[in-house]
């Protein structure tokens, strides 16, 4: 048996939560030669105690570690221990560090090593107990994937350093380290997996952040924001000097640095942040966290990394009961590639979260990636005036703006914040929102009183693109917002409720011109349920579908499971649309004569009258499988505003047998109101009255019961004017489905961003994993390869947009 076959076989277990990505080849073949199998088990030979040990995949981290020590940073056999005893005074039993490096030249411990806990927070604590103990002024914990060097300042305060000291280089050398950006690009832990925002957000929640009595959110932007500026100067002056670091500053001097980069930055990317902002961190808390965001580039390709990190950022409870998740960037490749914006279209996104969508759309006409450098003419003329987004979360606002503001060179149009940017309700939005993207509403020049409205309610506008993930979470009860929107709309009555995604779908509809293009997740289930055909048949009525793409179920994990696809619209022209009224037009006789035939045959038919389904025509059971059927997500009320509600106490609820009781109840008072025979004065007209709403019952009740049973359901169908409309409406549907048909690009994401738990998952060779053109772990996945196959198909249907 090979030593690569037997570490190999002591870390294969999937469950493994040590690694051996942050060694290279040759440390690792060097720890495997250190291997040989006794009675059938794996020994290791330690290289400090001269003795073999069992080979678990601790101790070969341990191992790993040691002969680093040994031969990259030089020290000497002799100034290393392992299991070395750490006393703690109150403490009877002792612990033990994994590696200890002594001072030169005498027992005091320089650096303490932690490689025996995996879990980050468990080792972290593990690691400040050990060196608050005896006094060492460093200690690293490490699992063979990641790594964390701290510093001790004083008790309990610790400082990210950015090495491990050598042999021949002190603690003072390592904190005094001028860096330059090209330092940083050099040194960045973001590079080859090392570590991930996230993860750093994280040691800093368990270090300083959890009990910093700030908001983690509001104090963390403040720090990426003078960062980026930091970096941004380093980036546009070849002979800048960064300033985002600790080094051996005091934590004043640290708080002064920050401070001036944070104010610059306000005003040279002034909209995110009052001129009067200032950091609220505790100066020793600041120089922790500065220590910890020091040896990372946020400035790449995509600036995913700061996406990463405010996903974590956003509170909880905005996830789960908003929907606030952020797309993943690959996702947003894909979208942005399959509809091709133009640096002469206007984009909007209207629930645009942390802007990924406009920032990529800039990266696409850029044709490349945003460097911090300037943009060539036409992609930052794009950037400043041709993007635009909406959303009602305050953070994630905050982030988008930050970004277009840098991207954009001091210039963005992203609104809201608040109530106000509630894409869903134009009728709240506040005088900044109006005005921004008043410029984009459409004008109705042949409809001056059309057009007078939209001028003031905002419901239509004229962009070319619209790409969105709204969120799913929640429905939308204001009848006020219901009213804007035909798809709030069904059998002609008012829907007391509805999902939030279905209004988005909808509004999105508004949002771009005639001939617009878009593209929305959607959960899967809007595509797919039968109850929810009438809105798949509303979008055929208002545009043509270029594409469905089924994303994987782990897409949004760990936030959500649900399955959702990408509808990919091209908004109708007039003349599309004028096409469909005419095929509507010529069936709409062969429709009267369908419809007389069913009323004969079905002339006799109540809400109790036995219907044998297999009898019933495959359109007409279609019809009332997708409209009549009860909906999780929809309730129905009257449109009319003086009819009560289905919520109030005059229409009864539940079971049919119930409702069926609770009419007779009704028949039962009327027909003893009927029979009675008073002659006092004005009795008449009481009974009159009485026999009209006892009859009203009657009819809301039967109307009820109707639509618990399949005879009810046709009675409905050929009676109600509204429910007939809709039948029509669906009939006539079919038939220009079928007449105007046109191919649909479906694709299905088959290998996931992510795994189970929600982590992404990465490209590999030989065990190793692939690093893309920034350096960065590569994402795998099939998304760029269904993006170029609907290129393909787009360029071979003619669309306007992908035209050779």
């Amino acid at each position: 048996m090979t030593h690569e076959s037997r570490i190999r076989k002591i870390f294969s277990s999937p469950d493994l939560k040590h690694g051996l990505s942050l060694f290279t080849d040759q440390e690792i073949n060097a720890v495997e030669n250190l291997i040989v199998e006794r009675d059938e088990a794996f020994q290791i030979k330690c290289q400090v105690k001269d003795r073999f040990k069992p080979a678990k995949p601790e101790e070969i981290v341990r191992q790993l570690w040691i002969h680093r020590l040994l031969t990259e940073y030089n020290y000497t056999k002799e100034r290393l221990d392992v299991e070395k005893e750490i006393y703690f005074g109150s403490r009877i039993e002792p612990g033990a560090a994994d590696i200890v490096v002594y001072r030169q030249g005498s027992e005091d411990h320089y650096i303490l090593f932690e490689v025996k806990r995996p879990s980050r927070a468990a080792g972290l604590e593990q690691l400040k107990s050990y060196c608050n103990a005896e006094g060492a002024p460093i200690g690293v914990w490490s699992n063979g994937n990641e790594i964390i060097r701290l510093h001790r300042e004083e008790p309990n305060t610790f400082i990210e350093i950015p090495r491990i000291p050598r042999v021949s280089e002190t603690l003072r050398d390592i904190l005094t380290e001028r860096w330059t950006l090209k330092w940083l690009e050099d040194h960045d832990e973001l590079k080859q997996g090392k570590t991930t925002l996230k993860k750093i957000l994280l040691d800093l929640e368990e270090l300083v952040l959890g009990n910093a009595s700030v908001k983690v959110f509001d104090e963390i932007f403040k720090l990426i924001y003078a960062k980026l500026y930091d970096e941004w100067k380093g980036i546009n002056d070849a002979g800048y000097q960064l300033e985002f670091y600790v080094g051996d500053r005091s934590p004043d001097q640290v708080k002064t640095a920050i401070t001036g980069l944070l104010d610059g930055a306000i005003r040279t990317w002034s909209g995110v942040f009052e001129q009067t902002e200032e950091i609220r961190l505790m100066d020793r808390h600041l120089t922790v966290c500065v220590s910890f965001l020091e040896k990372v580039k946020l400035f790449n390709s995509n600036l995913q990394i700061i996406d990463e990190a405010f996903e974590y950022l956003i509170p909880e409870v905005a996830k789960k009961k908003e929907g606030q998740f952020f797309t993943p960037r690959p996702v947003v490749d894909m979208i942005v590639k399959m509809l091709n914006p133009k640096t002469t279209e206007y984009v909007i996104d209207p629930a645009c979260g942390s802007a990924g969508f406009l920032l990529h759309s800039v990266i696409w006409v850029a044709g490349g990636a945003i460097t911090g450098k300037e943009l060539s003419t036409p992609a930052k003329n794009f950037a400043q005036n041709n993007i635009y987004g909406i959303d009602f979360a305050k953070e994630a606002v905050k982030i988008a703006k930050a970004i277009n503001l840098i991207v954009g060179d001091g210039r963005a149009h992203v609104y809201g914040g608040g109530p106000h940017g509630n894409s869903l309700d134009p009728l709240v939005w506040d005088d900044e929102v109006k005005a921004g993207l008043r410029a984009r509403l459409a004008t109705f020049r042949e409809d001056l009183v059309r057009n007078r409205d939209n001028q003031n309610r905002f419901l239509y506008f004229d962009f070319d693109v619209l790409m969105t993930n709204p969120p799913f979470a929640g429905t939308v009860k204001e009848r006020e917002i219901l009213r804007l929107y035909e798809l709030a709309e069904k059998n002609g009555k008012l829907v007391a409720k509805i999902g939030r995604h279905i209004l988005f779908l909808n509004r999105s509809l508004q949002f771009i011109r005639p001939a617009g293009r878009m593209a929305i997740v959607l959960p899967q289930g809007l595509l797919n349920n039968t109850n929810a055909e009438y809105i798949r048949r509303f979008v055929m009525d208002e545009a043509r579908i270029l594409a469905v793409v089924s994303l994987h179920v782990n897409t949004f994990k760990p936030h959500t499971g649900t399955k959702t696809s990408v509808l990919f619209l091209q908004k109708l022209t007039d003349q599309e649309k004028q096409r469909i009224l005419d095929v509507r037009a010529r069936y709409s006789g062969e429709w009267k004569d369908y419809l007389s035939k069913l009323c004969e045959q079905y002339r006799a038919v109540k809400w109790d009258t036995p219907i044998d389904e297999r009898e019933l025509s495959e359109e007409f059971a279609s019809f009332m499988d997708t409209y009549l059927a009860p909906s999780q997500e929809e309730v129905d009320v009257p449109r009319d505003e003086n009819v009560e509600s289905s919520q109030g106490n005059q229409t009864p609820e539940g079971s049919l047998s119930a409702l069926v009781e609770d009419m007779k109840a009704v028949q039962d008072e009327l027909d003893a109101v009927e029979g009675e025979t008073q002659t006092a004065p004005n009795a008449e007209k009481a009974r009159e009255k009485a026999t009209r709403l006892l009859r009203a019952k009657i009819e809301k009740l039967v109307l009820k019961i109707s639509e618990k049973t399949l005879g009810g359901h046709v009675f409905l169908t050929l009676h109600d004017e509204a429910v007939r409309a809709e039948f029509e409406k669906y009939w006539l549907d079919r038939k220009v489905t079928k007449e105007i048909d046109y191919p649909i690009f479906f694709a299905v994401n088959q290998n996931p961003l992510k795994d189970e738990s929600g982590d992404y998952r990465y490209k590999k060779a030989g065990g190793e994993v692939i690093l893309d053109e920034h350096e960065h772990p590569a994402i795998d996945h099939d998304l760029d390869e269904i993006a170029d196959a609907f290129v393909r198909f787009a360029k071979e249907q003619g669309f306007d947009f992908w035209r050779v």
